[in-house]
């Protein structure tokens, strides 16, 4: 898609206002041939973790059927089951990971995430307890949020002011995403902070219990 600006008599360096135009490239027409910036949006590809421990099996379906319908061409990886980390004394997981090309940015997405969640009754009784679904974004093309050095100094942390961090910063950590997302990226391409190789990040995680109980359809 292509946003098509026209430069103003007062405002030599074009328009940008609006507050994605980071997501943006442009391409500059001279003021003598018209004076047009064009805004082509970039395109990324996004990977959404997805997880369930009530009624997993139901309400990962419904979870598919509304991503479907935001983003028709997502693809969705196996189903995966999956034991309790943090908190283990409640139900097995259903765990996936889905892949899209976009061009809504990071927040976008997540808004998204957040208004399927919402319709889902995601409400955990405390943290890292029971939940209908769990949505969350894994990767945004090789994109780091908030940035290298800030990722790197709050990953480990328990809690962080920042309200999304790219790469998801336990990921790498998880068998139950780094299964399925193998499915669905080269595992040979490297973690964008880690810089590992995803199957040597999942060969370290064997000891995880992860188990396929659905190929992808």
């Amino acid at each position: 898609r292509t946003v098509r600006r026209r430069y103003s008599t007062d405002d030599s360096e074009g328009i940008q206002t609006q507050e994605n135009h980071r997501n943006r490239t442009e391409v500059c027409a001279p003021r003598d041939q018209g004076g047009f910036r064009y805004y082509h949006k970039t395109i990324a590809t996004a990977f959404i973790g997805i997880g369930s421990n009530i009624q997993p099996e139901t309400n990962v379906a419904a979870c598919k059927t509304l991503l479907l319908k935001h983003w028709p061409a997502i693809k969705f990886s196996s189903l995966y089951s999956s034991a309790p980390r943090e908190y283990e004394n409640q139900g097995q997981f259903c765990n996936a990971v889905a892949a899209l090309e976009t061009e809504e940015s990071p927040e976008e997405v997540v808004q998204v995430l957040r208004e399927i969640e919402a319709v889902l009754k995601k409400s955990p009784p405390f943290k890292f307890g029971p939940r209908t679904i769990d949505l969350d974004l894994l990767l945004y093309g090789d994109s780091i949020i908030p940035s290298k050095k800030e990722w790197m100094r709050n990953y480990k942390l328990p809690a962080t002011s920042y309200k999304l961090m790219v790469p998801h910063p336990r990921m790498h950590e998880r068998r139950f995403v780094l299964e399925p997302l193998c499915e669905l990226i080269d595992p040979r391409a490297l973690h964008p902070t880690r810089k590992k190789p995803w199957n040597v990040l999942l060969e370290s995680t064997n000891d995880q219990e992860c188990v396929r109980v659905q190929e992808t359809r």
